[in-house]
């Protein structure tokens, strides 16, 4: 019987495959492409999920101008879907607080002179009673129970008040903190301290 020829055969080899990464990178499914104007300057780049947080945290308002890529016009952020229910949804719940009265506490700055003190106490006093219920614990420090926002309780005291009265005016709803009649160093040492990271204990 003859021997049948040998016939060598080269297969073709399989496609490697792609080696699989452990890990899924998440700058793949949001890149940090957007970019918010504010104040003449550009900020950025976010990711979508950095400004939907913004969003839900009242950092964005409606007219924000936000830019989604390189090259792309900056748009009011209620021009963006994923951001629009967010940011109304914010506005809703800000208007439902806004309903509800909210707790005041005003610190009135020391006496200029004699008698000076006690006509602005009267004052003070008679332009709260127009805004809530309050009482005076202290001399010259008043707690106040209103439903007016800080912007108008702010502007009705200083109406009331003499010229050059110095208030500091605390909101316990939104953790707000207002002022008028401190100098300039005055209230840049409130900016630098108020909601100002504390470092780490050494602890």
């Amino acid at each position: 019987m003859r021997a049948r020829p040998r016939i060598d055969r080269v297969l073709p080899g399989k496609p490697a495959r792609p080696e699989r990464s452990g890990t899924l990178n998440l700058a793949d499914l949001d890149p940090a492409v957007w970019h918010i104007l504010a104040q003449d300057k550009t900020h950025g780049p976010f990711t979508l999920g950095q400004l939907q947080a913004f969003a839900d945290a009242g950092k964005l308002g409606p007219m924000t101008r936000i830019s989604s890529g390189d090259g792309e016009p900056f748009l009011p952020a209620l021009d963006f879907a994923p951001l629009r229910s967010r940011i109304e949804a914010y506005l809703e719940s800000r208007a439902a607080r806004r309903a509800e009265a909210s707790n005041f506490v005003i610190i009135s700055g020391p006496d200029p002179g004699a008698g000076a003190g006690t006509n602005r106490r009267h004052a003070l006093g008679a332009a709260l009673n127009e805004l809530g219920r309050f009482a005076e614990p202290m001399s010259g420090t008043f707690v106040l129970r209103s439903d007016r926002p800080l912007a108008e309780v702010r502007r009705a005291l200083v109406a009331a008040a003499p010229q050059d009265t110095q208030l500091l005016i605390f909101e316990s709803r939104d953790a707000r903190l207002g002022w008028t009649g401190l100098s300039m160093q005055g209230a840049e040492g409130l900016r630098a301290v108020w909601d100002a990271p504390l470092a780490p204990s050494a602890d």
